[in-house]
């Protein structure tokens, strides 16, 4: 809101205030799809009703290496994805990458309005591979995972910046006693994608091997230098809302080692819209893909379940409908 309020200054160029209003998105995952859909749908629908004067100079660029978004869903799906966004005048750029962030000065070479002193003042562009330059206010990196620095140069096995577990998620060499999960762990020879969807199966998996076996095992009776056992079977955390959980007895067989089940992919694409890859879902549904409204439905729905409080469950849908109803609150305290 700052570079909005700094944009409707009448002494400053036209060149300056396109470069403030000028937001900058790196990375074509669904965390930069889905923020970059959604700042579109807060600027035009909500920003627009205080700032009517300059919403049609917002420009939105979106950033990535790659052939194309979303690689990791149904090709169907993501050109239709990024058909959207650029129907909604989002400048999307593929196969080209940020190679350079650049803090200028503002001379009259930049701009025959500016009559500020040399030096007065500065303003940043993204450099790209292709030549190309993008002058922006506001920069949001989505390009991908750095190593975390809490295991960065630690004397243990590394693949990719990431340490490398067993089946079990245990760190070899470290008899049972040390175990890892999430974006800063790898599977040997089973590795999967650092999604949070990887992470939260890891999760319900380590909690149910201490709380039903390593919480009732007496460390005394284990030698000093011995391995700790193998937990027991484990469900996977195919539903995991409570009270779906039995479903995973019923669907999933156990097993004491880390079992990762799909659950489908999805991005949503602002208010109303979005994509829905299910056709190498592990669920008992219709291995399908949905975009529109009703791959909106499944995303809401799909995390609405995810709330640990019957009371947000409940409180979340309200602050929906307020949205619907009044636009999103933009007022800064």
């Amino acid at each position: 809101m700052e570079c909005f309020e700094r944009a409707t200054n009448p002494n400053i160029s036209d060149f300056e205030r396109r470069r403030l209003l000028s937001f900058v998105v790196v990375g074509g995952g669904p965390t930069s799809c889905e923020f970059t859909a959604e700042l579109h749908d807060f600027l035009k629908k909500d920003v627009r009703k205080w700032y009517p004067d300059i919403i049609d100079l917002v420009k939105i660029t979106l950033v990535e290496a790659g052939p194309g978004i979303l690689g990791s869903f149904d090709k169907v799906l993501a050109e239709y994805y990024l058909e959207s966004l650029r129907e909604k005048e989002i400048d999307v750029r593929i196969n080209t990458a940020v190679v350079g962030i650049e803090d200028r000065y503002m001379d009259n070479k930049d701009d025959d309005e500016c009559q500020l002193d040399e030096g007065d003042h500065h303003y940043t562009v993204a450099k790209l591979a292709d030549g190309d330059e993008v002058p922006f206010a506001t920069l949001v990196w989505s390009g991908g995972l750095a190593p975390v620095k809490f295991i960065d140069g630690a004397c243990i096995e590394m693949e990719r910046g990431r340490a490398v577990v067993d089946d079990y998620l245990r760190l070899p060499g470290e008899k049972g006693r040390i175990f890892a999960l999430g974006d800063c762990a790898t599977v040997k020879n089973n590795s999967h994608i650092a999604t949070a969807s990887v992470a939260e199966q890891q999760a319900y998996y380590l909690g149910d091997c201490f709380n039903d076996y390593y919480s009732k095992l007496d460390l005394l009776e284990v030698e000093e230098g011995e391995d700790l056992p193998l937990p027991g079977p484990v469900y996977p955390a195919l539903m995991p809302w409570a009270p779906a959980e039995f479903m995973n007895k019923i669907l999933c067989d156990s097993s004491p080692k880390f079992q990762y089940k799909n659950r489908g992919s999805m991005a949503v694409m602002g208010s109303g819209g979005g994509v829905a890859d299910l056709t190498h879902t592990d669920l008992p549904i219709v291995k399908t893909k949905l975009s529109g409204f009703a791959a909106f439905v499944i995303w809401r729905t799909t995390y609405l379940t995810k709330q640990l409080s019957w009371s947000n469950m409940m409180l979340i849908p309200m602050y929906w409908f307020k949205t619907w109803v009044f636009g999103r609150d933009i007022s800064r305290f």
